[in-house]
């Protein structure tokens, strides 16, 4: 038998209540149990002001040791409220956990009419605790529903979510942040590499030039156009070297592109006589500053081969 005060749940030959049963499932999340089927919010097939709620399954996690399933077998239609004449407003359908009457429902929360409105709050606490379902922006003087109108918030963790073990379930919110920290180390660390690179060959990376990414320039005679594309890896010290792709060779002899291009920190400039007909793919090749010929007082633009003979 269970040292007092201590509940272990379920044994055979001895007698439970509501609150140990709770318990058991307060080691769930708060959702419902999937946003295929469960309570999945719909206009009504009659039109006008009114949805129907799907049946479904959910969960409620209202305090530490309070956890609560929830049953819908038979889906149920709700009639909102009409419109504003002047003003829009925000409705919300919610699954709504009541401790004073003990009992669930399904309810329309009705926002403000408002020139800019915003949406009515939810309750989450241990008397009221809501699953937004779906929320529903009402234009001033609306007489009937569209799917339009309708936003399924079943996914979103702060209004609904997706019940899950307490235990087993992954934290997401932790583990991305977690991801973005790890991956702004990183970052940092590659552009403390880069701007301490001082060998030759770097690597090749693939640059793609938009035809709508061509802007006028006067920068460089006898070019009239420029585009400019990201390159994390690139520095102003690098000596960059590209050529096009085999598939947009022609369309880069057509607009004349430059046999030169520049690199700048986290970026690459191309040159070319005209716009483009399409978008013409680069592999470009990076050196380190050992490799540039600025010691020698050359030009430090780097070269594009566009010669039929290079395929």
């Amino acid at each position: 038998m269970s040292s007092p005060g201590i509940v272990t749940y379920p044994l055979g030959g001895i007698t439970y209540d509501a609150e140990d049963a709770a318990a058991y499932f307060s080691t769930r999340t708060s959702g419902v149990f999937s946003t295929e089927e469960d309570f999945a919010v719909t206009v009504a097939e009659d039109g006008g002001t009114a949805v129907t709620v799907g049946a479904g399954r959910a969960w409620m996690h209202v305090s530490r040791w309070v956890g609560l399933s929830v049953t819908l077998r038979e889906a149920q239609t709700l009639t909102l409220p009409l419109a504003d004449s002047a003003l829009p407003r925000i409705d919300r359908v919610v699954l709504r956990y009541d401790a004073t009457s003990r009992s669930t429902s399904l309810q329309v929360l009705q926002g403000a009419p408002s020139s800019e409105p915003a949406a009515p709050a939810i309750s989450h606490t241990e008397l009221v605790y809501d699953l937004c379902l779906c929320q529903i922006s009402r234009p001033a003087g609306q007489t009937a529903l569209t799917t339009a109108n309708l936003t399924d918030t079943r996914a979103d963790e702060a209004l609904c979510g997706l019940m899950r073990d307490g235990v087993t379930g992954l934290p997401m919110e932790a583990l991305g942040a977690q991801a973005l920290a790890k991956a702004k180390e990183t970052a940092k660390l590659c552009d403390k590499l880069l701007a301490s690179y001082t060998g030759g060959y770097l690597g090749i990376w693939p640059v793609t030039l938009p035809a709508d990414g061509w802007e006028s320039c006067e920068d460089m005679p006898g070019y009239a156009y420029k585009q400019t594309a990201q390159l994390r890896a690139a520095r102003e010290a690098n000596v960059p070297s590209a050529v096009p792709t085999p598939e947009t060779f022609a369309t880069a002899v057509s607009a004349g592109l430059a046999g030169v291009c520049e690199t700048k920190d986290g970026s690459i400039t191309f040159w070319a006589e005209n716009v483009p007909e399409g978008g013409i793919q680069m592999q470009v090749e990076l050196l380190g500053p050992s490799a540039s010929t600025a010691d020698t007082g050359e030009d430090t633009l780097g070269d594009t081969v566009l010669e039929d003979t290079t395929l």
